[in-house]
């Protein structure tokens, strides 16, 4: 992590991380429930709902997949 500072104690340099499976959540939320909303309206443009779903669910799936990767290349040592 060396975008941040290292005089920093490591829970602060590492908070960021922490936030990424919550935001991606709230992004796939409040994507479904604009979808939704967007249902009946003419002239409506689900594209952006659509690119906030599809964003939430890489940033859950993506770290998921990193740690899960992680856990199996550890257990091999």
């Amino acid at each position: 992590m060396a975008f941040l500072a290292f005089f920093l104690p490591a829970p602060v340099r590492v908070l960021p991380l922490c936030l990424i499976g919550p935001a991606g959540i709230g992004a796939v939320v409040t994507g479904f429930v604009d979808l939704r909303r967007m249902r009946g309206r003419e002239g409506a443009d689900p594209y952006r709902a659509r690119t906030g779903i599809a964003l939430g669910t890489a940033a859950i799936v993506l770290p998921l997949a990193v740690l899960l990767w992680l856990l199996w290349a550890m257990s091999q040592i």
